[in-house]
C-alpha cells in the first residue's frame, strides 16, 4: 500500500489513463442547475408581469367551498411621495378615474397621484376675501360633474376644484354668506345631494343636507356623548365621515359618529335607522360595489368591514410602521377596481389594500398572446453554456507530447481552454508550434495556497505539484503524462486524460 493510503490508484506502467466521473457528475449538476434558474427565472418573470397588471403579487387564495368565511383584502402595496413631493399627515381621500387625491392637513394642500402612486400635482390657492390658500383642509369628495369638494378646518368652509386642482368657487350654504358653521365630513348621494357635518356649533354637532345647487334640504342631530352605543339615537359627538348608499326610499346614509365610537345609519330625511357598533374611533367610511361598509379606526390602527346590515364581516391591520401597519389611519375610499385606499395618517403614506382570487395563476389581463414575452428571457440562459469554453489543467509533459506529435493545432481548434501553473506557463512564452502561438494558447493562473498546502501535507509532495493538484482539483480534470500525478489527481477526484485517452475522447469522437 503506498504510503499516502491510496490503494490500487497506480495505473498499469505505459497503459493509456482516462478517468470520466467527475466530468460527468458536473455536466449533470450543470444540467440541474440549468433548468432549475430556467424554471425560477420563468416564475419571477411571470410575477413581475402579473404585479405590473395587477399591482399585487400572484399568492393565490384557497377558499374552502362556496360558503367559506368572508375574506380581507391583502395589503398590495403603499405611496407616499419623495422629496419635496412626500406626504405629511394625509387625511382625506378621494378618487375619480385613474387620479387619487389626498389632503395633506400638515402641508395645507390637496395632492393628485396616479392610482400606482406617481406624484402628479398639487394645489390649494383660493379666493375667499383675505384667504388666498386652504388653511386646514380635512376631508375631500367628488360630485357627478367631478368637481372637487374641500372641507377646511380652519377656515370653516367648503371650497371647490375642478379635476386639475384650478380653483372654482366656495360653497355657500343656501346662498347665504354669513352661514355660521364649521364643516368637517362630506359626501354625495348618487343623485347629486350633498351631505355635511357641522361641529361649529358645540352643542349641536349634527348633519346638513343640501340639494346639488346648495339650497338648503334638511338637517339633524346635535351633540351627545353616550355610554352604550344604543344611547341617544341621532345625535352625534363628531361624525367624521358620510357615506350614501342607493337612491329614492330605500337610500341609507352611513355616518362615523367618531368620539361616541359607533357608526349610525339613516334614512335621507334623517329617520334613524340602527346603530353599528364600532370596536374603536371610527373616522372615515365608505362602500364597495358589492355592499361592504368599511369603517376605518383611528385609534385601533385598523379598518373593519360590515355587510350593509351592520354585520361584522372582518378586519384589517394593526399599529406599527411595516407594510400592512396603520398609525392613525384617517380616510378610506374605493376605486373602480375595488381596491381601497386608507389615509395612513402618521406613518405619512396611503395604502392600497385587494382582494385575492381564486384564479390567480389565470390571470385574464395577461392575454395568451402575450405569454411568449414571458419566455423570452429564458434564451439568455443558454448564454453561459454556449459561451462557456471547457477548461483543461495540463503540465509541461502533456504539451511537449503534443508538439512532438503535431497535435497543438487540435489543441487550439476547439473551443477548451488550456490552464497551467504561472511558472510552468512562463516557460512557453515567444514559443509556436504549428502556427500557434504556445504563450496564447496556454494560459498561466494562480492557485489556491492553503488548498495547495493541504494537498502537500497529504502526498508529501513539492510545492509545485500541490499547487498544480490544487488547480486540478479546482476544475476537476487534468491533462498530464506524469502516472504519479494522475494518481494523486484521481485520488482527488479529478478526472485525469493522458496524450491518448485525451485525442480518443475529445478528438475522434467530435
Amino acid at each position: 500500500m503506498p504510503s499516502d493510503g491510496s490503494q490500487d490508484l497506480n495505473p498499469t506502467p505505459g497503459s493509456s489513463f482516462s478517468t470520466g466521473g467527475a466530468m460527468a457528475r458536473a455536466r449533470r449538476r450543470r444540467v440541474a442547475v440549468l433548468v432549475g434558474l430556467a424554471v425560477l427565472l420563468a416564475a419571477l418573470t411571470y410575477a413581475a408581469y402579473y404585479y405590473t397588471q395587477n399591482r399585487r403579487l400572484p399568492i393565490p387564495e384557497v377558499v374552502a367551498g362556496a360558503q367559506a368565511a368572508f375574506q380581507p383584502p391583502e395589503f398590495l402595496f403603499a405611496f407616499s411621495g419623495t422629496d419635496s413631493q412626500a406626504m405629511t399627515k394625509p387625511t382625506g381621500i378621494a378618487v375619480i378615474a385613474d387620479k387619487v387625491y389626498v389632503t395633506d392637513f400638515a402641508l395645507r394642500t390637496v395632492r393628485a397621484y396616479t392610482r400606482d402612486g406617481g406624484y402628479l400635482f398639487d394645489f390649494g390657492p383660493i379666493k375667499d376675501g383675505a384667504n388666498k390658500a386652504l388653511n386646514s383642509p380635512v376631508h375631500l369628495a367628488v360630485s357627478k360633474s367631478n368637481e372637487i369638494w374641500v372641507t377646511d378646518r380652519g377656515l370653516k368652509g367648503v371650497y371647490i376644484f375642478d379635476a386639475s386642482g384650478k380653483y372654482l368657487r366656495k360653497f355657500v350654504p343656501n346662498n347665504d354668506p354669513k352661514f355660521a358653521w364649521s364643516p368637517l365630513a362630506i359626501a354625495f348621494g348618487p343623485d347629486g345631494t350633498i351631505y355635511i357635518s357641522d361641529v361649529g356649533d358645540t352643542a349641536k354637532h349634527r348633519i346638513l343636507v343640501f340639494a346639488a345647487g346648495g339650497t338648503f334640504i334638511t338637517e339633524w342631530g346635535k351633540t351627545a356623548q353616550v355610554v352604550s352605543a344604543g344611547d341617544f339615537p341621532g345625535d352625534f359627538l363628531f361624525p367624521n365621515g358620510i357615506v350614501v348608499k342607493g337612491t329614492g326610499t330605500d337610500a341609507q346614509v352611513f355616518v362615523a359618529d367618531g368620539n361616541n365610537r359607533r357608526v349610525q345609519v339613516f334614512k335621507t330625511d334623517g329617520t334613524f335607522v340602527r346603530v353599528i357598533n364600532t370596536s374603536g374611533t371610527p373616522r372615515g367610511v365608505a362602500l364597495d360595489a358589492a355592499g361592504h361598509l368599511y369603517v376605518v379606526d383611528a385609534l385601533s390602527h385598523r379598518v373593519d368591514i360590515y355587510d350593509d346590515k351592520g354585520t361584522s364581516l372582518a378586519t384589517f391591520g394593526e399599529n406599527g410602521v411595516g407594510p400592512g401597519q396603520f398609525n392613525f389611519p384617517n380616510d378610506v375610499t374605493v376605486d373602480k377596481d375595488g381596491r381601497i385606499l386608507i389615509t395612513d395618517r402618521d406613518n405619512n403614506q396611503v395604502q392600497v389594500w385587494g382582494y385575492a382570487k381564486a384564479d390567480i395563476p389565470l390571470v385574464t389581463k395577461v392575454s395568451p398572446a402575450s405569454w411568449w414575452l414571458l419566455l423570452l428571457p429564458l434564451p439568455l440562459l443558454l448564454l453561459p453554456v454556449l459561451w462557456r469554453r471547457p477548461r483543461f489543467v495540463v503540465t509541461p509533459d502533456f504539451v511537449d507530447g503534443m508538439i512532438v506529435a503535431d497535435m497543438v493545432a487540435k489543441m487550439a481548434g476547439g473551443r477548451w481552454r488550456w490552464v497551467m501553473t504561472e511558472s510552468d506557463a512562463a516557460g512557453y512564452a515567444g514559443r509556436s508550434a504549428e502556427g500557434v502561438a504556445l504563450g496564447e494558447l496556454l494560459s498561466g493562473e494562480p492557485y489556491s495556497d492553503t488548498e495547495a498546502s493541504l494537498i502537500k501535507d497529504r502526498f508529501s509532495v513539492a510545492a509545485e505539484r500541490a499547487g498544480l493538484l490544487a488547480m486540478a482539483k479546482h476544475y476537476k480534470v487534468l491533462c498530464t503524462e506524469d502516472a504519479q500525478l494522475a494518481r494523486f489527481a484521481a485520488a482527488l477526484g479529478v478526472d485525469v486524460y493522458d496524450r491518448a485517452s485525451w485525442l480518443a475522447t475529445f478528438v475522434k469522437k467530435g
